[in-house]
């Protein structure tokens, strides 16, 4: 069901990831996000400056390379996870691993600090989860399993790099209006007001798609993770367990009011996750990952 209360349409809701809506359109996304920073430029200099546009990020993708997994725990401040007390969670990602087809094994981290967390980062051929502490001694086995298989899910469809490329346009298509708007008001440039307020909110813009391309790939990762388990009900059990304990490790109060409009979340709600996952018909799993092998794999 839709989320209550929200002012938004059903279909803009399932447009930005708001509630589930079926098949993954992050590309959809991506391209709103493209046409936003295109239509910014053309404001700005026409055809000429949306070439530049797309030159400058092409560029800032082909040198700015993907931060090492191993950097990015550091700056976590993540240990690696003893795999002679934790051998049956090592066993349980080597299990996932093979089954969704990743040609190497991601290296397993602890968090510091409270609540039921995981952060995933890399590529498929180098990856890394993070897994906090409450996660490992306030799941069920099954619970555990759930939530690496998400990870997991995140990581066989290279959601770090997505994330890298959505973030490239944001800063793009801020650059590009904040540049309008300087010149508009110090230098010889003179647009209409209409394009001025534009230069305005398409930073805005740009940044509610940009989050809603993540909680798109949420929503892709629980149906990779069903897939990987033969079926959604481990990952809703581990989602509303996971729920509860954060509601008492971090003192989370439940109350819409006191927490960022779902628009602004980097994560659908728990209730818009579960119902997306008992959306999913039976006989759609164990075909997630099999119709985006690669070929010969």
């Amino acid at each position: 069901m839709p989320e209550e209360n929200s002012p938004l349409p059903v279909f803009i809701q399932r447009f930005l990831a708001i509630h589930p809506g079926g098949a993954s359109h992050a590309g959809a996304l991506l391209v709103c996000m493209i046409g936003v920073l295109a239509g910014c430029a053309w404001m700005l200099g026409g055809f000429t400056m949306i070439v530049s546009a797309a030159l400058a990020v092409a560029m800032m993708l082909l040198f700015s390379p993907m931060v090492s997994p191993e950097f990015v725990m550091k700056l976590l401040r993540a240990k690696p996870l003893d795999p002679h007390f934790y051998e049956a969670t090592h066993e349980m990602v080597g299990l996932l691993c093979d089954r969704a087809g990743l040609a190497e094994r991601p290296k397993l981290f602890v968090l510091p600090g409270k609540g039921v967390n995981a952060i995933t980062t890399g590529t498929e051929k180098g990856t890394s989860i993070a897994i906090s502490n409450d996660a490992l001694h306030g799941l069920s086995p099954r619970q555990m399993r759930a939530m690496l298989a998400h990870e997991i899910a995140h990581a066989w469809h290279g959601d770090t790099r997505i994330l890298l490329i959505t973030d490239v346009i944001y800063r793009a298509t801020w650059t590009v209006a904040i540049f309008g708007l300087a010149l508009a008001l110090f230098g010889n440039f003179n647009p209409p007001g209409w394009m001025i307020i534009l230069f305005g909110i398409v930073p805005t813009i740009s940044f509610l798609l940009q989050r809603a391309v993540i909680r798109n790939r949420e929503f892709a990762a629980d149906h990779g993770a069903s897939d990987l388990l033969n079926g959604p009900e481990d990952m809703i059990d581990a989602l509303l367990h996971i729920d509860q304990i954060n509601k008492k490790r971090l003192g989370l109060i439940p109350y819409r009011s006191t927490q960022p409009p779902h628009i602004l979340d980097t994560h659908p709600s728990i209730r818009a996750r579960v119902n997306g996952l008992r959306a999913l018909k039976p006989g759609t799993w164990q075909k997630f990952f099999e119709s985006r092998r690669m070929p010969g794999s």
